[in-house]
């Protein structure tokens, strides 16, 4: 960020004692997420709006009421009982002068009585600025004399950021760490470019260089998602929004502070890399980002994975929300014995993310899209996990499934442009992603089935994670560390055919990617969209265990195929998923990456040819390639021909034809699954979805 122009729009006066803000619309927004009531209503028109605090006004606060020491005050003519509650539930309250309400609107001409104010505060009106969205704001401050700022409200540009009013000089040196308590920074290396991470990387002994230029980590002590927990610090401002759970546990304000300031002490006199970025591509809902990081190579990675900032852009960039990744911290006592040492620590009031203990990329891009599963929703968006490919006829098509390598492969090798890897936006007009890179599992890489995952890990400054070296410093893709995946991460420019908008109309196809190890499941149906959000809400998948014999296959249940959309309820995410796939008329999908049939293990492989062959008939509109019927326990239509392929491949009732009582005993053992699990969610779905929620049942 530079000085701020002496021209800038956005620019508080020399000499300025005294600051008035409006309230609704200025500083703070409408928030826009929904109960499940009102899933299907116009979020603007409720019955009674709830309010937060506007991008960058908490920064706004910190810098000028606490560090320039100006006073700073709320003219409104809302309720001022209702305005010191918004206030004091994000955390200023104590940080303004004082809040005036409706009882200083002059009653003949409805301007504010701003002399008022200016008489409390003991200040002239040349001393004094007054900032608002209306002409009722510019008009009451042009009746006393006093400078007015407009800004965009909040209808006409919700993007808007008080962080626009910041002097900060990040050309200087001045980063503004100070407004996030952090100081004592030692050297700060900021935004350096991949070239300069790589030589930091090699020069730490972080990792080495292998042939064709790719770094190699060089640590044997990984992370996966199972071992990192997510804590939320319990703060006013969220705590009755949140769905506390396993997943989601919280940590009380006073082991915040405790757990904060000694990770300060801890980098007091220590050196940082910052790499400040975006998450997401459209303007609209991109969330200005900082990372902060211990060492080069997670720097690297927050580099590949989120969008850059423009030289352009940095003129005006101040980041709404810093991740601090340390670690080699450890939470150490005087704290909840039951905060995890591997954790990621989200403080949705500062807008702040820790990540601690854990050294695994995946805690970074994890930490970030758990927050957007917060953010997105009060703005109208819903977060989704899924791998995207475009048409060349700007079509989109998405996929959903628990296996990220397997829609990686599914989306990186054909003939398609590759779109987005792992982490999106839907917002009410477009699709957009919100990485810029991928990340994705390369055990076993093999450069016939996956020519394009392997082409990017010979790139320059790929990451390799958990992967074997030669003397050569040629890669072999085996686990150095067996418990956990081998990982490359790299930009989406390593790609040779990459779609870098980052911006799509609507999905036109939804596939959903099961691993049905039951093998009742047809190779592949056609859903209609009640189903589809049905079975995104289940996120089925079987398996057999090999350490046992057991009669059937383990079931399990991961909704959405993430854990990382936690905060509300699984219902309110599929309502949400719902209304989505309704207003594009997307076309819904699913495919069963087993093979179908009995069987009593896991050691099928997966037909990557036959999959692929499916999307590519359905992507090219040539489902007449496909004889269809209606799955007689499904209930749904499903492919029961396609050419090259025998009817067993595709139709399970062909495929048990040997065995048929214990195909329906499968079946109905899957059934019965299914709908004790819908039970659990009965009651707050909406009532398109729980309409359909059995239709699979005789």
């Amino acid at each position: 960020m530079s000085a701020v122009n002496e021209q800038s729009t956005y620019r508080i006066p020399p000499g300025t004692k005294l600051i008035i803000v409006d309230a609704h619309d200025t500083i703070f927004q409408p928030d826009l997420s929904r109960t499940q009531a009102d899933i299907f209503k116009d979020p603007m028109k409720k019955e009674r709006i709830t309010w937060m605090l506007r991008y960058g006004f908490l920064n706004f606060i910190e810098y000028f009421a606490v560090q320039k020491n100006l006073d700073i005050v709320i003219s409104s003519d809302g309720q001022k009982t209702r305005l010191t509650r918004i206030a004091k539930r994000f955390g200023i309250l104590n940080k303004l002068k004082a809040i005036y309400g409706a009882e200083h609107i002059d009653k003949w001409d409805y301007l504010k009585r701003l002399d008022k104010i200016l008489d409390r505060c003991q200040v002239e009106a040349k001393d004094a600025v007054f900032i608002g969205d209306s002409q009722v704001d510019q008009f009451s401050a042009e009746k006393y004399g006093m400078p007015f700022i407009q800004v965009p409200n909040t209808v006409s540009e919700r993007a808007f950021s008080f962080n626009s009013f910041l002097e900060i000089e990040f050309g200087s040196g001045d980063y503004g760490l100070d407004l996030i308590n952090l100081d004592g920074i030692k050297q700060v290396s900021h935004n350096l470019s991949t070239p300069r991470l790589v030589e930091e990387i090699v020069r730490r002994r972080e990792g080495v260089l292998a042939h064709l230029g790719p770094v190699v980590i060089n640590k044997v002590e990984f992370e996966s998602a199972a071992d990192i927990g997510v804590s939320l610090v319990r703060e006013p401002s969220s705590e009755n929004d949140i769905h506390w759970s396993d997943v989601v546990s919280p940590v009380e304000i006073e082991d915040y502070h405790r757990i904060f300031d000694s990770l300060k002490d801890l980098l007091k006199d220590q050196s940082v890399y910052i790499q400040d970025c975006y998450a997401g591509s459209e303007a609209s809902c991109r969330i200005p980002l900082r990372i902060i990081t211990q060492d080069a190579w997670p720097n690297l990675f927050a580099r590949h994975m989120f969008r850059h900032v423009s030289s352009e852009e940095m003129e005006s960039f101040f980041p709404e929300y810093t991740l601090i990744h340390v670690p080699e911290f450890k939470v150490g006592a005087g704290v909840d014995e039951n905060i995890s040492e591997n954790m990621i620590l989200i403080n949705l009031l500062k807008k702040l993310i820790l990540i601690v203990g854990a050294n695994s990329s995946n805690a970074i891009r994890k930490a970030v899209f758990f927050t957007l599963s917060f953010v997105l929703p009060k703005n109208d968006m819903i977060p989704v996990r899924c791998s995207s490919i475009k048409g060349d006829d700007g079509s989109l098509s998405v996929f959903f499934g628990r296996d990220q390598a397997l829609k990686n492969s599914l989306c990186l090798n054909t003939n398609y442009a590759f779109f987005g890897d792992d982490c999106h936006g839907w917002t009410q007009n477009e699709f957009t992603n919100m990485e810029w890179g991928c990340r994705t599992l390369v055990d076993g890489l093999d450069e016939i089935m996956d020519p394009r995952i392997y082409s990017a890990t010979r790139k320059f400054a790929t990451i390799l994670e958990n992967v074997g070296i030669d003397e050569k410093r040629h890669i072999i893709f085996e686990r150095k560390n067996p418990k956990y995946h081998s990982v490359a991460s790299f930009p989406i420019a390593h790609l040779k055919h990459a779609d870098r908008s980052g911006v799509s109309a609507f999905p036109k196809h939804v596939f959903i990617i099961v691993k049905d190890s039951m093998g009742v499941l047809p190779a592949m149906g056609k859903l209609t969209r009640e189903q589809a959000a049905i079975f995104l809400l289940l996120g089925y998948e079987s398996k057999w265990n090999l350490s046992q014999p057991e009669e059937f296959p383990a079931i399990s249940y991961l909704p959405f195929y993430t854990s990382d959309l936690a905060f509300y309820r699984e219902p309110f995410y599929a309502g949400l998923l719902y209304e989505k796939l309704e207003r594009a008329q997307s076309q819904c999908w699913i495919l069963n990456a087993i093979p179908i049939g009995p069987r009593r293990n896991d050691t099928a492989v997966v037909n990557l040819t036959l999959l692929r062959r499916f999307v590519s008939a359905i992507q090219s509109d040539k489902v007449h390639q496909f004889k269809w019927h209606m799955d007689s326990y499904w209930k749904y239509q499903s492919v029961c021909g396609f050419s090259g392929y025998p009817e067993a491949m595709l139709n399970p009732e062909i495929a048990w034809e040997g065995d048929h009582d214990r195909f329906v005993a499968v079946n109905q053992r899957l059934k019965n699954s299914f709908s004790n699990r819908l039970l659990n969610y009965e009651d707050d779905l909406s009532p398109a979805i729980k309409s359909a929620m059995n239709w699979f049942e005789d």
